[in-house]
């Protein structure tokens, strides 16, 4: 057992266990890719097979689609036009706007991952029912909820409603 399992507040260091496990799944998303012949890195998975399903689309889309920041997404296209997966094009609408788009080799590397992430969804469905919990679901329905009512508004609420008064944003973010 490792500190934060065993510390009194450990229900407090949700975060660090989320982020175990997704470098869990991302180190064995390694291991899957390299099995299926894809030299695509794990964490840059959804950037190829969006532009893969776009066939063109800009970094700042790609980021807004995802919800992650523009500069992790850049990052992460940088390394795809090292490995020839993808290269960047000036948009023939909008010379100033560059797009991305697969290389003959992303194209290859796409298909692949199609075929790989079938099987990786049907993987992490039969985890799910191992676990008994859906953990795409109950991320999904966390970060809404946290989205709505962030982590300090609750604490605040909590305060209040030991002292009786509830904050005006609290009750309107519940309805």
């Amino acid at each position: 057992m490792t500190y934060l399992e065993t510390h009194p507040l450990r229900g407090a260091f949700v975060s660090n266990k989320f982020v175990h496990l997704t470098d869990l799944i991302a180190a064995q998303g390694e291991e899957l890719l390299r099995d299926a012949n894809i030299n695509v890195p794990s964490r840059a998975v959804s950037i190829v097979l969006l532009i893969g399903e776009h066939g063109e689309i800009s970094a700042a889309d790609i980021a807004n689609l995802l919800r992650q920041p523009h500069q992790l997404v850049t990052q992460r296209v940088d390394m795809l036009m090292d490995l020839a997966i993808i290269e960047r094009m000036s948009d023939p609408r909008d010379r100033r706007r560059k797009i991305l788009v697969l290389t003959t080799k992303g194209i290859d590397q796409c298909a692949r991952l199609k075929t790989r992430m079938v099987q990786v969804a049907d993987a992490f469905v039969a985890l799910y029912d191992e676990i008994e919990c859906d953990l795409a679901a109950i991320a999904t329905r966390a970060i809404d909820a946290l989205e709505r009512v962030p982590i300090l508004d609750r604490i605040n609420s909590m305060r209040c409603s030991s002292s009786g008064d509830m904050p005006d944003h609290f009750e309107r973010s519940k309805q």
